[in-house]
């Protein structure tokens, strides 16, 4: 076989190894599309399975503020939690929300409105409306709030990490 030949040959022979590779390369790209779609899925699976548990969460935060629950407000609070209301000028921290039953009486409230948005694996926003009526020093007092919330989860536990209120004219 001439120079010729053997150049035919090896270049056949580099058209079929590039063939080979563009077939790898789309197997490639396949399965990374594929896994994507995967997390994708897997993504939208945590989300599915958060926003029941952290609805139900965050309403038991209600409740037990209602009936004065320190204990059971204080398992529902990250140690890192902080606070921002309207009206303030700094930040309320863990210890200051689990006090805050003494003094405000919660007497009703309707929670409503409900979204879930995972941010992480671990962790989601979530924001709801709240109407409620209290007393504080002897006097009523009713809001109609949005409320937004940070909730971080440790292991299976969710706790409330951040939270704030903007009033609702």
């Amino acid at each position: 076989m001439g120079h010729l030949g053997r150049g035919v040959l090896a270049f056949y022979s580099l058209l079929k190894g590039r063939k080979e590779m563009k077939r790898i390369l789309v197997s490639v790209a396949i399965l990374i599309l594929s896994f994507a779609g995967t997390v994708t899925a897997g993504e939208k699976q945590t989300a599915e399975a958060a926003a029941p548990p952290l609805e139900a969460k965050v309403r038991k935060l209600w409740e037990t503020f209602k009936n004065k629950d320190k204990a059971t407000l204080s398992s529902l609070i990250d140690d890192q939690f902080r606070m921002f209301e309207e009206g303030l000028s700094t930040f309320a921290d863990k210890q200051a929300e689990v006090n805050a039953p003494d003094e405000y009486e919660l007497l009703n409230y309707t929670l409503s409105d409900f979204t879930v948005k995972p941010l992480g694996p671990n962790t989601a926003l979530v924001t709801y409306r709240a109407q409620y009526e209290g007393k504080s020093g002897g006097e009523i007092a009713k809001g109609n709030s949005i409320f937004g919330e940070v909730w971080s989860r440790s292991g299976h536990d969710w706790k409330v990490l951040y939270l704030q209120e903007t009033y609702i004219k």
